[in-house]
Formats: C-alpha cells, sequence, structure tokens
C-alpha cells in the first residue's frame, strides 16, 4: 500500500471525527466503531513507527470504547462522559496521523487514561 492511500485514510479520519464531533454523534457506539475501522486503515508497517503506534492505539481504544458501550445499555450521561475523556486525545491522535508534529507516545498514553473514568 503506497503512502498516498495512507494519507487518503488518515483525510477520511479526521473528516470522520470532525463530522461526529460536529453533530454531537462523537462517542456513540456506531461513531467508536466507524473511527475505530478508519484508524485500522492508518497501521501500515510502512509508516514511520510513530505514526504505526497512534494508529494502533487510537484504533484498539475506539474499539475498546465501543465494545464497553455495546456490552448493555449506556446512559446518555456515560456517553458524554466518555466524549469528554476522548474528544482531546482523540483529537491529537487525528492531527498528528494527518501530518502534525507531536510526541507519538505521548498521544499513545493520553489515548489510554482516556477510555477509564478517573477514580475519585
Amino acid at each position: 500500500m503506497t503512502e498516498a492511500i495512507i494519507d487518503l485514510a488518515a483525510a477520511h479520519l479526521k473528516r470522520q471525527f470532525l463530522f461526529q464531533t460536529q453533530r454531537n454523534r462523537f462517542a456513540s457506539l456506531e461513531g467508536l466503531r466507524e473511527l475505530a475501522i478508519s484508524a485500522r486503515g492508518c497501521v501500515k508497517p510502512t509508516l514511520g513507527s510513530g505514526r504505526v503506534t497512534v494508529a494502533f492505539v487510537l484504533e484498539r481504544i475506539l474499539r475498546k470504547c465501543a465494545g464497553d458501550l455495546g456490552a448493555g445499555p449506556a446512559r446518555l450521561s456515560e456517553v458524554a462522559e466518555l466524549g469528554e475523556r476522548l474528544r482531546p486525545p482523540v483529537s491529537r491522535a487525528v492531527d498528528f496521523l494527518t501530518g502534525g508534529a507531536d510526541d507519538p507516545i505521548e498521544i499513545a498514553a493520553a489515548l489510554i487514561r482516556a477510555r477509564r473514568p478517573r477514580e475519585r
């Protein structure tokens, strides 16, 4: 797969993310599944290790969060809270995958931390 195709996959991921956030669909079960599928398209071994890491972690976290939501009925407040926690690191990951400069390890760590609610 050429780098141009992977760049198209990243651009599609960004469009989906923007569409979902503008229409308040981000963090819904279907929205997370769509983004996970798009993130998977950005995971190619020919990329630099930073992009592969971010794309892989993004896809796994989105898939896990979708699985958590799909495990049983989710309250609207839970979906909203998940969206608030995930939006900043997902946005950061999407920006990085579409060519932004950032630290891939920090992005991956932020995605992992955002998956679970903070213990109080």
